[in-house]
């Protein structure tokens, strides 16, 4: 364990010194229960915590074929050998089931004992589950039955409207657009 993850979290390294490997994941997952019942899991997530590191200067995560297989997402966070977060945000990320995995992705060298592979998923493929939801949250916002005078017709759109869009930057003079923009970085 290096010392800027003990300092990360010293409770609760604390009581992960405590446990087995299963009773650190335990205690990891029930941070994102939250996060688990805004994404409709009823029941035990597929909750596999993982070391994130470089290969070939990709970052990735790497999943055996048995943890992928059986076409579910996989949620996960960065954690050390040990089990212990390496983000002091405490991120929880999900791995949405590709069902062509064992062709898309590059396998790691065979396991020197067990001789098992693993796939390499980079971090890049993986989505922040709470920014997922804060986005879904301003697209509900829309989804409801504008009253008068509270929405504004698309042909009043102006080129500055357009340009803040797609730049993604709050350069429109209109405030909830801005509001809009800033909420989505």
């Amino acid at each position: 364990m290096s010392i800027s993850t003990v300092s990360l979290f010293p409770t609760l390294n604390e009581n992960l010194d405590k446990l087995d490997k299963r009773g650190k994941i335990q205690l990891l997952e029930e941070k994102h229960k939250p996060l688990f019942k805004k994404e409709g899991i009823n029941g035990p997530p597929k909750f596999i915590p993982r070391m994130a590191y470089y290969n070939e200067g990709e970052k990735i995560i790497s999943l055996y074929p048995s943890e992928i297989i059986g076409g579910q997402d996989i949620y996960t966070e960065f954690v050390s050998k040990e089990y212990y977060p390496e983000d002091k945000e405490r991120k929880l990320y999900k791995w949405v089931f590709n069902a062509d995995f064992e062709i898309e992705y590059k396998t790691s060298n065979p396991h020197p004992v067990t001789g098992d592979k693993r796939y390499m998923i980079p971090v890049d493929e993986l989505i922040k589950v709470a920014e997922l939801h804060e986005n879904q949250n301003i697209i509900d916002h829309f989804d409801a039955e504008p009253s008068a005078g509270t929405d504004v017709p698309y042909a009043d759109m102006t080129l500055r409207d357009y340009a803040a869009i797609q730049l993604k930057t709050p350069c429109s003079n209109k405030k909830w657009l801005n509001e809009i923009i800033n909420k989505t970085k």
